[in-house]
């Protein structure tokens, strides 16, 4: 990762607005605007589910849950690599492509950290979590004493590997257990669980985009903060972009500008870009002539929060109709940054990796974010006016939204920009 990463957050879900938004992400990454891009799992339904999990297949969050998530294949003379953060219990489930084989599962850092053990399982009890409580499972393979094996604030490199004499597994370079279990080929899955979750990279990859899953049953958004808020020191120095999963454009020459105006003014809590469909930057776009009042009026929402057009879908599609015929009036808005001090919808934000700390929201994330932690303070917010992205819709304006037209055209703008046409992301 970069000395000065930036790392690109999204909560995710619904494909048909990601599509879009993955095409302008994956050029951001190209161009090297952004390191990093953490898509967290909160999808609603099992299509958009298996279709998070097909499009970003490389996991970099296990919550602390029984869940597994594929993480390559382990075969003779290939070992397997990744690196871990996790408080305890990693572990790693190895199921034999020889369906006759016997699967093995690693618990790194079990018992509070104290314990290491290798267990072999019947392959179809891999996936299922209540195998661990069972009378009858037979005694480990290995079992060793290893006190502080893994850490929540430092990677470990782990590397499994397996050969004539059976599997092996290093830390750090260190030799941890050998010549034991058995010998074939596998496809590795990784999971953590009991009071731990973790994070993942696997350096043969080298991959920019992650799959970070949450909890099934899990906190909601309090997860993603949390997780965020205890590796503070950890990303210290990286400028996060939060990005709605419904973006459905960005002004990709003008993002190093906006990335550069957030590193330069560290004195602003939040700098938000410049939304098409967002009540107060709407407001602010009308008054510097983008919207043409014989269009519609807009007013400044009371206190940053609802407003005429939030609340209408039929004005959402007015709007995003407007801005597609033609950027150049968004474009040519004065430059100077607006300072916000009320509520401000958090369709596209930045933060520095040196705020972390403050950012424990749990219940309405947005007014935590926007006014009360910034109150408390004594540091605004602001309005970058330079760089425009288009958020698709609140949920006010979803029955009445023509959102089939409007993503049709919205693919048509990303092609000419020169984008991949997002339906190839629907394979």
């Amino acid at each position: 990762m970069a000395t000065e990463p930036v790392i690109l957050v999204t909560f995710a879900g619904r494909r048909d607005r990601m599509e879009l938004l993955a095409c302008y992400a994956g050029e951001a990454i190209r161009r090297g605007l952004i390191d990093e891009w953490h898509v967290w799992d909160f999808s609603r339904n099992d299509d958009d589910a298996r279709w998070l999990a097909s499009r970003f297949p490389i996991v970099g969050r296990t919550a602390d849950d029984p869940t597994y998530s594929a993480a390559g294949e382990l075969v003779s003379d290939s070992p397997w690599r990744s690196r871990v953060r996790a408080a305890n219990d990693a572990h790693i489930g190895l199921a034999p492509r020889d369906e006759d084989a016997p699967a093995y599962e690693l618990v790194i850092g079990g018992w509070n950290n104290q314990r290491t053990v290798l267990r072999q399982v019947r392959a179809g009890e891999l996936f299922v979590h209540e195998h661990e409580s069972r009378a009858d499972r037979p005694p480990p393979v290995a079992d060793l004493y290893t006190p502080g094996i893994l850490s929540q604030n430092v990677f470990r490199d782990l590397e499994v590997s397996v050969g004539a004499s059976g599997l092996a597994l290093s830390v750090d370079g260190n030799t941890v257990l050998a010549d034991v279990g058995g010998i074939g080929a596998y496809c590795v899955y990784v999971k953590t669980g009991y009071g731990s979750d973790g994070e993942w990279r696997f350096p043969d990859l080298a991959a920019t985009e992650y799959r970070y899953r949450t909890a099934v049953g899990g906190q909601g958004w309090a997860e993603f903060y949390r997780f965020y808020a205890v590796r503070a020191e950890y990303y210290a120095d990286a400028v996060f972009l939060k990005c709605d999963d419904d973006v459905v454009y960005l002004q990709l020459d003008q993002l190093a500008e906006f990335i550069r105006f957030r590193r330069q003014e560290p004195n602003f809590f939040l700098v938000s870009a410049n939304v098409v469909n967002n009540g107060v930057c709407a407001y602010y776009q009308q008054q510097s002539g983008a919207i043409p009042h014989d269009l519609m009026r807009l007013e400044l929402p009371a206190q940053g929060f609802g407003g005429t057009l939030w609340a209408s879908g039929t004005l959402a599609s007015i709007l995003h109709h407007h801005f597609l015929d033609d950027q150049r009036p968004f474009q040519e808005v004065p430059r100077a940054p607006i300072p916000w001090q009320d509520r401000l919808s958090i369709n596209f934000i930045s933060w520095l990796g040196t705020d972390l700390s403050y950012l424990s929201a749990v219940d309405d994330d947005e007014h935590l974010l926007s006014v009360v932690i910034p109150g408390y303070l004594g540091r605004p917010n602001c309005i970058f006016p330079g760089f425009l992205v288009s958020h698709l819709s609140f949920f006010p304006q979803v029955a009445q939204l023509d959102h089939h037209a409007l993503l049709a055209r919205y693919r048509i703008l990303a092609k000419e920009n020169g984008l991949p046409d997002s339906s190839e992301e629907r394979g």
